[in-house]
């Protein structure tokens, strides 16, 4: 029982960093139909940033933490208003499909920019708490409590103020919200900030439990798609939900069926959702 509730509040800490990073995909894409995976590039950034910050400069975590979702929003807001908006205006085919190359194209660009600066061998971001509760490291549950801040954030922000009802609108009717007089690159700025933001949180809150190198971002960017489609679009507490759901479940079936296959999990549960379910658990079609 004790290795049962060691694993599963393992997975429901990584658990909360994939959902993160699946919240600020979810809310690009379903606002402005771009599978941003670019953000797993931002995500590496912000993690170099953090740990240089920490390192060389000396600065404490929670300013770490807010200087490296300061670079994700950044990134994220001028690859929206540079590249993905010059593409907008063709039409929805050919928008789509030149905004995803570019998504991709950025998502290894910038991974290989990070090999390049900072070399592939690994640095260790050093801890900010030491001491545990119940078995886990304050470092540990400080993720999942940020985590659950965050989505608090968003969901305020998204249901009580004018930007976020304006969002809501967008993402439900884009052309019915344009006759209303909401613009449009607001709205997209707004989002593609949230979604870097969130990301370089994702980032800098992980580091310190594991490592930071170029292709960092991979496997959450990976897990984070197979939660927006799990979650569904347009559903916040979908995403949370099954964002830690999925490391629960990737945690237990390490230890109960194989750890080789671990990560291989998700992506049978995406396939079944596809099939079975393609708007997802708790998403609109």
């Amino acid at each position: 029982m004790e290795i049962f509730l060691l694993q599963a509040g393992n997975g429901l800490i990584i658990g909360s960093v994939y959902a993160l990073v699946a919240l600020g995909l979810n809310i690009i894409w379903s606002i402005t139909d771009i599978p941003d995976f670019a953000q797993g590039s931002f995500y590496v950034i912000a993690a170099y940033v953090a740990y240089f910050a920490v390192t060389l400069a000396g600065v404490p975590f929670l300013v770490a933490l807010v200087l490296g979702m300061c670079v994700g929003a950044i990134m994220s807001f001028s690859c929206e208003k540079f590249l993905y908006r010059r593409w907008r205006e063709r039409t929805f085919r050919l928008a789509a499909r030149t905004q995803l190359l570019c998504a991709i194209a950025l998502f290894f660009l910038f991974a290989n920019v990070a090999n390049a600066l900072w070399t592939s061998k690994a640095k260790i971001f050093p801890a900010y708490l030491k001491g545990s509760l119940l078995g886990f490291s304050y470092m540990r549950i400080n993720v999942l409590l940020a985590a659950i801040i965050l989505f608090l954030v968003v969901y305020v922000f998204i249901n009580k103020t004018k930007p976020g009802k304006a969002i809501r609108a967008a993402s439900m009717d884009l052309g019915m919200a344009q006759v209303l007089g909401i613009n449009i690159d607001t709205v997209n700025s707004i989002v593609f900030i949230m979604g870097g933001a969130l990301s370089g949180a994702a980032a800098v809150l992980v580091s310190p439990l594991y490592s930071v190198f170029p292709t960092m971002g991979d496997l959450p960017l990976l897990k984070a798609l197979v939660v927006v489609i799990l979650g569904g679009f347009g559903s916040v507490a979908g995403i949370l939900i099954c964002g830690v759901g999925l490391g629960v479940l990737e945690a237990l079936g390490a230890i109960y069926i194989s750890s080789a296959y671990q990560h291989g999990y998700s992506f049978v549960i995406l396939l079944l959702m596809l099939l079975l379910r393609p708007k997802g658990l708790f998403g609109r079609v």
